[in-house]
């Protein structure tokens, strides 16, 4: 029997969310890929019962027909050794690792989720991912991948269950927001790496301008914002003023807090902004940020009844909208944060991944996770082309981040 079910916040995401994970082989034992891959595939089909609406396609008004039509598998061989994939990884060849690249429009029509293996001569391996974002956000992404590498390791006899939203929340009108079309320029990615001590550099800076606990991601956004800011002042001809848009995982900041394992899309955003006057001080971005923060908690830090969270999630999707459209000339820039996201705990029986990264990050975004260490941050950084010529000299950015390090080196 085909069911409906309705999903959170899906008119603001268009595009899938590509993310290869990749695992070394741990030592000179060979690999016999044929078992991995069967374990690998018999894994997902078990977990896919539990998030069933992954197995489904996306139908009218904002629902997922649970039809049971399955996901996109792919299988594929690399003839180089993960290391020296990994020396200094770039952008182009991570994209050989997750498939999903498809047209925005014909999401519709395209599976939730789509998977490629890919294995290297070395023994090691990637999983990539490709989730749609009108289904899931990171944290729905991250919980789906722990529970199918726990599926994995105990050979179908995990006890395992998905928590989705529409559970939570009665189903709403669709909001009727313009479809994403990607902008046709010759976008640039960067990844940056930011360790322990230069973190707590950061944050130093901006208690020493009166700044009162600063977090990590807080220090590392209002940087990567005001450097960006600096170089699409520096190669336009009439300086613009921008703002930045910041994701918030909602799931966090409501009282009391929704499971780390809901599924769906339960996001929130806010800007912060930079006039046209000249250059922003870092440590007034920081405290735009906290102050964006702190602003939610007095508007909404109260104690909810699911009636009343259904009611403030749709004035949140009201505001998202809103948020997205751009104001005038202003440049738009964007930054979500997957920190204290478990996805370096996803070990699906050999071992706990080596890297992982995201591969489509759109225009003028900064994507910010863990280092493998949990102790540091890695920013991907999206520019137009001219920008980032300027964005990644910037010296006041070097002195805090290293640029696409090693990544079996990196923090």
């Amino acid at each position: 029997m085909v069911q409906a079910l309705r999903i959170r916040s899906n008119e603001l995401w268009r595009v899938y969310s590509h993310h290869p994970i990749l695992h070394s082989n741990g030592g000179d034992n060979p690999v016999d890929f044929s078992h991995r891959l069967s374990g690998l595939k018999k894994s997902l089909s078990e977990t896919l019962t539990r998030y069933y609406p992954l197995a489904g396609r996306i139908g009218d008004g904002g629902s997922i027909e649970c039809n049971d039509k399955g996901v996109d598998f792919f299988e594929a061989r690399m003839h180089c050794h993960l290391q020296g994939f990994l020396n200094h990884p770039e952008f182009e060849a991570l994209n050989l690792l997750a498939q999903g690249q498809i047209q925005c429009n014909n999401l519709d029509l395209s599976s939730t989720l789509i998977v490629q293996i890919t294995f290297f001569d070395c023994g090691g391996m990637a999983i990539g991912v490709s989730m749609s974002h009108k289904v899931a956000d990171i944290s729905s992404m991250s919980a789906f991948l722990n529970d199918w590498a726990t599926m994995a390791r105990q050979s179908g006899e995990a006890e395992i269950s998905a928590q989705f939203i529409t559970s939570f929340f009665p189903p709403h009108d669709s909001l009727d927001i313009p479809e994403y079309v990607p902008r046709k320029i010759n976008r640039v990615v960067r990844r940056f790496v930011f360790n322990a001590s230069k973190l707590d550099a950061l944050k130093t800076l901006a208690t020493s301008h009166g700044v009162e606990n600063p977090t990590r991601v807080q220090v590392v956004t209002a940087l990567l914002y005001k450097c960006a800011d600096a170089a699409s002042r520096a190669v336009s001809d009439s300086p613009r003023a921008s703002d930045l848009v910041q994701m918030v995982n909602l799931r966090r900041l409501v009282i009391p807090p929704l499971p780390d394992k809901s599924f769906g899309n339960l996001v929130w955003c806010f800007s912060i902004s930079a006039t046209e006057e000249g250059e922003v001080e870092f440590h007034d971005l920081v405290a735009q940020l906290k102050e964006g923060i702190a602003g939610f908690r007095l508007t909404y830090g109260i104690s909810f009844s699911w009636y009343e969270l259904s009611r403030l999630v749709s004035e949140f999707r009201k505001a998202s909208a809103s948020s997205f459209k751009r104001k005038g000339n202003m440049v738009r820039f964007t930054c979500t944060s997957w920190c204290r996201s478990p996805l370096y705990q996803v070990d699906f029986g050999w071992g706990k991944p080596v890297w992982i990264s995201c591969t489509n990050v759109m225009w003028n975004t900064f994507i910010l996770m863990d280092t493998r260490s949990g102790d540091g941050i890695e920013a991907l950084v999206s520019l137009e082309e001219q920008n980032m010529n300027v964005f990644e000299h910037d010296e006041e950015l070097l002195r805090f981040a290293s640029l696409n390090p090693n990544a079996f080196e990196a923090p």
